[in-house]
């Protein structure tokens, strides 16, 4: 079988942009020309790939198989030709991070992320936060190198290495209340408010788990926010109490303080996700030890 990457990388547009009128558009090509080359590789492949039915594209079975391999080759394709013009201007490698949002934090690129840049000037990082099961299965899908993520629910197939221990902590302003109170009992922090991620998000399972450790059931919202920078803003505005997970002595902003809590709270496992029986780069390796 003799696979040409264009074709299918026109392949590729077709079912993303559900038509082959608007891949041409995306494309800079006719729909003639789009339609030929789907064709030939349904003649290379020798099975059916797309089916057109009610103003709509749809995958076949063989066309699923073709499209997540083609997904894969093509994104190894755009890997190769970023690696080749690096070194074409003098990059030495470049690293793709995903990162739980539990670290968008000072400390993380303070600690993590600057030390490393300053330590490696020729590398690119391309860094983003997400969601830890989304960024474990970027790794997987080849869309990440690593991912340095909470060990919840974690996609099968990674390979997860266990570096540190994160405790859930609840934050507030100076001035809170709560901040005068030595040792607030959970139910007491729960009474002020929580500023919590939206209950329709992909954050909410862990997020609602981690709170019912800490023995807080129920909706203790006063405001909900998606994405923890937004959280960690209301909550230096005074808006209630921000629960988040926090690395021992670490400093989230310098608007709030922790609350030391009467009762233990919970702790999660944080880890380097990487694919399975593959070797990094000197690159990879070198931001993998920053993180270690």
């Amino acid at each position: 079988m003799n696979l040409d990457l264009f074709r299918l990388r026109v392949f590729v547009t077709v079912v993303d942009s559900n038509g082959y009128s608007a891949a041409a558009r995306r494309l800079d090509l006719t729909q003639s020309t789009v339609s030929h080359h789907v064709a030939e590789l349904e003649r290379s492949c020798g099975a059916t790939l797309l089916d057109y039915r009610s103003r709509a594209v749809h995958l076949t079975a063989s066309g699923r198989e073709v499209y997540r391999a083609a997904l894969a080759m093509l994104i190894e394709q755009d890997r190769l030709r970023a690696s080749l013009d690096d070194l074409t201007q003098g990059r030495h490698g470049r690293v793709r991070l995903g990162v739980s949002m539990a670290f968008e934090q000072k400390h993380f690129f303070r600690a993590v992320i600057a030390p490393f840049c300053r330590a490696h000037k020729g590398t690119l990082l391309s860094l983003r936060f997400g969601h830890s099961r989304r960024e474990a299965q970027a790794v997987l899908d080849r869309e990440l190198d690593l991912a340095y993520v909470i060990r919840w629910h974690l996609p099968t197939g990674v390979e997860f290495e266990p570096l540190t221990e994160l405790r859930l902590g609840f934050l507030v302003t100076p001035d809170h209340p709560l901040a005068a109170t030595p040792r607030p009992t959970v139910a007491e922090i729960a009474a002020a408010g929580l500023i919590t991620a939206p209950l329709t998000s992909a954050e909410t399972g862990f997020y609602l788990e981690a709170l019912r450790a800490a023995g807080i059931s129920g909706d203790r919202s006063v405001l909900e926010i998606d994405g923890l920078q937004s959280r960690v803003l209301a909550a230096a505005a005074g808006l209630g109490v921000l629960a988040t997970f926090l690395l021992d002595g670490a400093t989230v902003s310098d608007d709030l303080v922790v609350l030391a809590s009467a009762a233990p709270l919970p702790q999660v496992e944080v880890g380097l996700v990487r694919r399975p029986g593959e070797p990094l780069s000197g690159s990879m390796e070198a931001l993998a030890s920053w993180l270690r």
